[in-house]
């Protein structure tokens, strides 16, 4: 009966330590990587998830800063997962009918974000015809753009128009 306990324990644990990245699979750095320089590319081209909406957290960020219905659902689940960036992270969630993901991913040179409040005047001229930056997009027009900016690559996470 211990032993029975114990795996029960064991399983409740490992879904709390892995529970938010669990299906992390359906977004990897590797799908990035195909992505070229100054090109966007579709969600739904680097990934099999269903997504409702797709949003940034960028470093330090825990939480989204809207009210609206969205929010508060992705806000909940976090909370409930105990969610908490750092400088070193950045993570993107992916919202389906029923289920959230958490994508963390480590920051580099290699790899790094801009939210849409850091899309500057320059920045905003390498921005395709079409493409609007946003911390969340739509799953539907969600859209990546890689971006080469003082000796980093960075990620803005926007919507296809």
């Amino acid at each position: 009966m211990n032993f029975m306990r114990l795996i029960g324990f064991l399983v409740s644990m490992a879904s709390i330590i892995y529970g938010p990245s669990a299906n992390a699979g359906t977004l990897d750095p590797d799908a990035f990587k195909s992505i070229p320089a100054g090109k966007t590319t579709a969600f739904s081209k680097i990934s099999s998830f269903d997504a409702q909406a797709v949003c940034l957290l960028q470093p330090y960020q825990d939480r989204l800063p809207s009210k609206d219905a969205l929010a508060v659902r992705v806000n909940t689940y976090l909370a409930a997962n105990n969610y908490v960036s750092d400088e070193g992270h950045f993570a993107f969630v992916l919202v389906g009918k029923d289920v959230i993901e958490i994508v963390p991913f480590k920051r580099s040179r290699k790899l790094d974000v801009l939210a849409k409040h850091e899309v500057s005047s320059s920045v905003d001229e390498m921005l395709p015809k079409g493409f609007a930056p946003h911390d969340c997009a739509n799953g539907q027009s969600a859209a990546f753009l890689k971006i080469g900016l003082r000796a980093r690559i960075y990620l803005v996470l926007g919507e296809l128009r």
